[in-house]
């Protein structure tokens, strides 16, 4: 019989992307009916339909950490939020709760547990997100993504496991050769690749404006840019760096030939771009997002940089210095070129998917 499993996240394509990596990973293992529960306007109303997997939403919506009017409709937005989930729960009837975070995830996870529905969640960052703290007590198995998330929940180890966190199929899969053409660049030179998530990163782009001319004369380097969608149009007005060394595009569909083609990678540290790096495996320099919940992009670098995967680089006052001095330690050091990537592949967890479909399966066979 087809096992129902309802999968809860989004708010940010962190969340929503381990959700479809492990809906893939499940399909190739067993015969499954899927129902995905988002924000009625999170991201993941935009990722999920598409893909042809059933979808249901619920108003819930995250809670401002300064104040703002929009927090006084939250207690309402719960319980509205948890009723729906309720109703949702008891149609689809599901043998197994998924969440990946996000705070959509808690009031389906919450309800499922009250309803005796076996939960499981999976947890991307070193330092566990708020929904994970509060629901992790109701849970019968955490999938955490790194070791040193452990700490944070002394007295549930034995629901613990460390799965690594779930990425998308293929990204190590990309033509370098193809890749460099298609983006018109050159197979001698050294390729920078940069990106800040699919939004884009403002501060990156104003940065790397700032220290590409200089990093350009000196060095025999090329530039693989994203800007993200929102941006592109501002960063081309404010680029006058008209070199054919540097190619600007506002949203890279292949990543697996844009990491392919890449050398050395600037970007965000987010869980998902950190396990897709170690599966990829370059020199790196992480620059955190510095309003992440609970600072974990900064505990993820830390935690990199402790390794010796990448280089850490925090915004600041006059920060884009030390983002230059960064690159170019990269760019001068041929040992470090070597052991970056040697470091990666020491955390890269590529059968983290599968890994955590055995664990749903599990749940929803006992069940």
């Amino acid at each position: 019989m087809k096992k129902r499993v309802l999968i809860a996240g989004g708010g940010t394509g962190g969340h929503v992307y381990p959700a479809l990596a492990i809906i893939e990973a499940l399909k190739e293992k067993a015969e499954i009916e899927c129902l995905y529960v988002g924000g009625k306007n999170g991201i993941e109303t935009k990722i999920v339909p598409p893909l042809g997997i059933p979808m249901a939403t619920i108003w819930i919506a995250g809670f401002s950490r300064s104040w703002t009017l929009k927090n006084l409709l939250f207690p309402v937005k719960l319980l509205s939020s948890l009723f729906k989930s309720r109703q949702i729960i008891r149609q689809f009837a599901p043998d197994v709760a998924v969440g990946t975070g996000g705070y959509v995830s808690g009031p389906p996870l919450y309800v499922a547990a009250k309803m005796k529905v076996p939960v499981l969640i999976q947890e991307q960052d070193a330092y566990p997100g708020v929904t994970t703290r509060l629901l992790a007590k109701y849970a019968r198995k955490v999938c955490l993504s790194f070791e040193a998330a452990k700490k944070h929940f002394p007295e549930l180890l034995e629901k613990l496991t460390v799965t690594g966190n779930p990425i998308r199929g293929n990204l190590d899969k990309g033509n370098r050769r193809k890749a460099l053409e298609n983006w018109d660049l050159k197979g001698g030179r050294k390729t920078i690749f940069i990106f800040g998530g699919s939004q884009g990163a403002r501060s990156i782009n104003i940065a790397m404006s700032a220290i590409l001319p200089e990093i350009l004369e000196k060095y025999d380097a090329q530039v693989l840019w994203q800007t993200g969608r929102g941006q592109f149009e501002a960063v081309m007005a404010a680029n006058t760096l008209k070199s054919d060394r540097v190619k600007i595009v506002p949203y890279v569909e292949k990543m697996n030939d844009a990491y392919a083609c890449a050398d050395v990678i600037v970007c965000r540290a987010g869980a998902s771009s950190l396990a897709e790096l170690a599966l990829v495996a370059k020199p790196t320099v992480l620059v955190p997002y510095p309003y992440a919940a609970g600072d974990h992009q900064v505990h993820n670098s830390r935690m990199m940089a402790d390794a010796g995967a990448a280089l850490m680089v925090q915004e600041g006052e006059r920060w884009e210095i030390k983002l230059q001095s960064a690159l170019e330690k990269i760019l001068d050091d041929k040992k470090l070129q070597k052991s970056m990537p040697a470091a990666w592949q020491e955390i890269a967890r590529p059968n983290a998917a599968a890994e955590i479909a055995k664990e749903i399966l599990a749940l929803a066979n006992e069940k």
